[in-house]
């Protein structure tokens, strides 16, 4: 709850204690010159007149608490009492596809990427999200949808299964159970359809493409592309082409690089020229730990490309302050109607 015009209230209740202390002041000065009525000594002695001055008396304190109640939900009622929400209406019409090389090299960096929007789907409002990984074939983990609850479950399950080193397992420098190593074999299943080959980058990424429905609708698309560039294998598409590919759908193209494996600057450059020839951006970063900054980076930058900027809506809450206000007047008069009896 916040008060919109919160210097209102205070003008009127510095206002209110003006009048008040001027009527005060006045009444004071009255009282020094008091009217005298002759003959009127007697009345005290009267029950029926105490008891009617006592009454008058208590009546007049009651007016004045319920007027000064009165113009301090008057003056609260003036400053208009709201909520106040974020709002970026254009991101409700996002369709996100997170692409992700699961080769061996992209692990720690896979996990974190999962993890990092399986925390941020509670901040989603409308948008689909959807998971494709691939090795030397590609895997729909769930195509796009905005049923969180499912979103979250499938990322959660995805960070903690992919999070295996598969060459440390092989070379005996990593132990795990026979449970976690089931877990990761059943994410993975499907990606490595091709023997002997791996990493097939060009078609992963044509893959993903495919991925989104709706093209009559004028929905935002965006990739979030993870891969080392690393290809061990002899892909249908070039690099050059899946990109175009994914440029001709209307596609914004969110490239994150983690830095060579094995492979030479040829494997950044290819990588970064392909993408940026298609007006995408590529993030480049060897520590895990900064993917959550980068996605952040991504997100300012698509809501820059929408123009979305975020809008602040205020909704006024009069009710609760107007039916006191009202309240207050009316038993005002009818204090004042008894007074008068």
């Amino acid at each position: 709850m916040v008060m919109t015009f919160w210097w209102v209230t205070a003008l009127l209740l510095l206002a209110a204690i003006a009048v008040w202390a001027i009527a005060f002041w006045n009444r004071r000065a009255m009282r020094r010159s008091p009217v005298l009525v002759a003959n009127s000594q007697y009345l005290e002695r009267i029950p029926s007149f105490r008891r009617a001055q006592n009454l008058a008396r208590v009546l007049r304190v009651a007016q004045v608490a319920i007027a000064v109640l009165a113009v301090i939900f008057a003056s609260v009622l003036s400053g208009r009492i709201a909520t106040e929400r974020i709002e970026t209406p254009e991101f409700a019409s996002r369709d996100i596809v997170l692409c992700l090389d699961v080769s061996g090299s992209m692990y720690e960096y896979d996990a974190e990427i999962l993890d990092t929007f399986a925390q941020m789907v509670d901040t989603f409002e409308g948008e689909r999200i959807a998971l494709s990984i691939f090795n030397s074939t590609s895997r729909t983990v769930f195509p796009l949808t905005n049923d969180y609850d499912l979103v979250r479950r499938e990322l959660e399950n995805g960070a903690e299964a992919i999070d295996f080193d598969e060459f440390g397992y092989r070379l005996g420098m990593r132990d795990y159970s026979d449970e976690k190593v089931r877990q990761y074999v059943d994410f993975v299943d499907g990606t490595r359809g091709i023997p002997d080959q791996a990493s097939v980058v060009p078609d992963g990424l044509a893959s993903c493409a495919q991925i989104f429905d709706q093209a009559e609708k004028d929905r935002s698309r965006s990739i979030i592309f993870a891969t080392d560039n690393e290809v061990n294998g002899s892909p249908i598409f070039t690099l050059q082409e899946a990109t175009e590919a994914v440029a001709s759908r209307d596609i914004d193209l969110y490239t994150f690089y983690p830095g060579a494996y094995e492979c030479g600057p040829a494997c950044f450059e290819e990588l970064e020229q392909a993408t940026k020839d298609q007006d995408g951006e590529l993030y480049e970063s060897s520590d895990p730990d900064a993917i959550p900054a980068i996605i952040q980076q991504i997100q300012k930058s698509q809501a820059e490309i929408l123009g979305a900027t975020p809008t602040v809506l205020r909704t006024d809450h009069p009710g609760v302050a107007f039916t006191l206000t009202f309240l207050s007047l009316v038993a005002i008069i009818v204090l004042g109607w008894g007074a008068r009896r």
